[in-house]
């Protein structure tokens, strides 16, 4: 192997792994992020707390509809995604920091799996 060919394989691997952590960084979800996805939906965002573990939780609510989002900030990962739908004759009321119970959950929310 030439020196010239061995020289533009070291660039190209060396690009490659150079590379490799930036694109890794830019999948990260942020907290702005989640702001501006729930807002363009149409949600108002009620809470944004900070979880025991350091983990952001966001309540929003799109009347009938409210939402749980947590992110996972050490990842950049939503690790929950929950909504749930109430009937207009039975409207939740707004408490600070706390998602309604009751309601019916909506199709693609991530439920967790309690145990018996």
């Amino acid at each position: 192997m030439s020196v010239r060919a061995l020289f533009i394989k070291s660039v190209v691997v060396l690009a490659f792994i150079w590379a490799g952590p930036i694109q890794a960084s830019d999948q990260r979800i942020t907290p702005e992020m989640i702001s501006v996805a729930l807002l363009q939906q149409g949600y108002e965002i009620i809470a944004e707390t900070r979880t025991l573990l350091g983990r952001v939780r966001f309540v929003a609510s799109n009347e009938l509809i409210w939402r749980e989002v947590v992110l996972d900030l050490s990842s950049g990962q939503i690790i929950r995604d929950y909504a749930v739908e109430f009937s207009p004759s039975n409207p939740p009321e707004i408490h600070k920091d706390e998602m309604p119970r009751g309601g019916t959950v909506l199709p693609g929310s991530s439920i967790p799996q309690l145990s018996n």
